[in-house]
């Protein structure tokens, strides 16, 4: 037989060897694992707040009911705009019939605004102006990008040394000379904005309103670390 031929031979049966010490390894029963989490949660200061406004019409004229919304949105982002301080954009415009005995009586429409800011103070005031003409449809507040970072940054460090002692705990009340880590999972959560404000009725256009009284409060963020252990 050629060498090469012995070689087409070697190679194959060398493939079948490896794949069969794998699956024999993957097969190997683990024994002293201990699977275990800890968790550790913390309020933290809302520093975010979003506000949704809307303004909404009817009429029998779809075009009159059209530039009617249209005026009122772009009044309301002139006046947004103005503030610096505030983020703003439109959304969910919508122009829809309404029925009576399958015939089109009237035309109904809504578009909403979105405000959005870390400057509390000049967000409310900002809404009380807005409520001459638009009203609330939900207020919220949640944490900013980097305050969840630096906040979910403390928690997992605080997390991997409860997990590290609840370890030592373990091999402790195990008679174990040591451990090693087979595996962890940490996992942040996400939590919600917080909803304060639900939709307030129609205002007369001439109204002064004043601006609504708001508190951030505070979200509760959990970090879990869950893990196996091989006690040694």
């Amino acid at each position: 037989m050629s060498s090469f031929a012995r070689l087409l031979l070697t190679v194959p049966i060398l493939g079948l060897a490896i794949a069969d010490n794998a699956i024999a390894a993957e097969e190997t029963p683990h024994y002293n694992q201990i699977h275990f989490q800890v968790e550790r949660s913390r309020p933290v200061e809302n520093d975010r707040m979003q506000a949704v406004l809307s303004v909404t019409a009817e009429d029998e004229n779809a075009a009159r009911l059209a530039d009617q919304i249209n005026r009122t949105t772009a009044w309301a982002l002139q006046t947004a705009k103005a503030q610096r301080k505030v983020d703003v954009r439109t959304t969910n415009y919508q122009t829809y019939p309404v029925y009576d005995k399958s015939k089109i009586r009237r035309w109904r429409g809504t578009q909403e605004l979105v405000l959005e800011g870390s400057d509390f103070t000049a967000l409310s005031n900002l809404i009380g102006q807005l409520q001459e003409r638009l009203q609330v449809t939900t207020i919220n507040f949640s944490l900013s990008p980097m305050q969840r970072a630096a906040a979910e940054d403390e928690l997992i460090t605080q997390a991997l040394e409860a997990f590290k002692q609840r370890a030592e705990l373990v091999r402790k009340q195990l008679a174990a000379k040591g451990y090693r880590i087979v595996d962890v999972f940490i996992d942040t959560g996400a939590a919600q904005p917080m909803p304060i404000v639900r939709r307030a009725g129609a205002m007369a256009a001439a109204e002064v309103v004043a601006p609504p009284a708001v508190q951030g409060g505070a979200s509760t963020l959990t970090v879990t670390v869950r893990g196996v252990i091989e006690l040694q």
